[in-house]
């Protein structure tokens, strides 16, 4: 009678199962933190109805031993994937466990919630409850965990292995109730560094650059016999600062654009439409600051009335 033997190499799928079944079942909850920000993790179960007449608790099977069972079932599915008959549709039920077993993990990753508030325990049969994108607080902040699911709920893990409140390891939690976590793992926001301007920006006209932006009769009775011709204004010295990167951007308004005249025909708003405010705004690169106010941006305004000159026809 021949005896047929298998042996495990490197690489066959059944390492890659195996990999992927443990994977599953572990779920991590683990992730790199933000600056200026705390997180919380929970992860929750069904809470078993105890039996009649007796309050002992039934242990269950944790996310190692689940996973460790279900590369086991995985492992001996594989070895009777090339026998016939029964033996091929058990490897068939078997890789299936499998699988099945992996998702069934408490902190499956099938059941990882990643959301922000309000946060729930939505998932009737567990899941994982987890944020780390709360806003930095000290102390760190208390947050509020709401049953939705529709079934007791029993905590199974905290992330905050100090928390005082009532999401604690072993809590059990009625549907439409809550519970209270307080955040962990708060890492402060980085302090900006400042930038100090070492000199304003200056502005000057387009009279020689550009034709004018407007052209007013100082009479509208004969508008081309006396004109007013007024020019945009442009940024002659842009800003520099003490660190590189600062971005600049220059616009400007105008207080008037139509004439207006008098019962004579004169104009009376030649003032406001040859003055132009104009602006220069500067963005500090990211974890900059400008002095004094320790803000993003810094601002340039100033009025400038002397683009304009007359034109006068003989």
């Amino acid at each position: 009678m021949a005896t047929r033997t298998l042996s495990w190499r490197p690489g066959l799928p059944l390492a890659r199962l195996s990999a992927a079944a443990a994977l599953a079942a572990w779920g991590s909850t683990a992730w790199a933190q933000t600056a200026g920000t705390c997180e919380i993790s929970l992860t929750y179960a069904a809470a078993a109805a105890p039996p009649v007449g007796s309050a002992t608790a039934v242990p269950g099977l944790g996310m190692l031993a689940v996973g460790a069972l279900a590369m086991l079932v995985a492992g001996l599915a594989w070895r009777h994937r090339h026998q016939g008959g029964s033996h091929r549709m058990m490897a068939v039920v078997g890789m299936a466990a499998a699988v099945s077993l992996s998702a069934l993990g408490g902190g499956s990753l099938v059941n990882a919630v990643r959301a922000a508030g309000p946060y729930e325990f939505s998932n009737a049969a567990g899941g994982t409850v987890a944020d780390n994108t709360i806003v930095y607080a000290d102390p760190a902040p208390v947050q509020t965990v709401t049953n939705t699911s529709g079934t007791r709920i029993r905590i199974t893990a905290n992330g905050n292995a100090a928390d005082t409140g009532s999401c604690a390891v072993n809590s059990e939690v009625e549907p439409g109730a809550s519970c209270t976590t307080q955040a962990f793992a708060c890492t402060p926001p980085v302090e900006p560094l400042v930038i100090t301007s070492t000199a304003a920006p200056s502005f000057g006209c387009t009279n020689d650059t550009e034709p004018p932006i407007g052209v007013y009769g100082m009479n509208s009775d004969n508008p081309f016999l006396n004109q007013m011709l007024v020019y945009a204004p442009l940024v002659a010295t842009e800003p520099s600062f003490d660190v590189a990167g600062v971005s600049t951007a220059f616009s400007y308004t105008r207080e008037a654009t139509d004439a207006e005249y008098d019962g004579s025909n004169n104009l009376t708003n030649a003032e406001a439409l040859r003055t132009s405010n104009a602006s220069v705004v500067a963005t500090a690169p990211a974890g900059y600051v400008f002095a004094p106010d320790n803000t993003p941006t810094l601002t340039w305004n100033e009025p400038i009335a002397t683009c304009w000159q007359e034109l006068t026809i003989n």
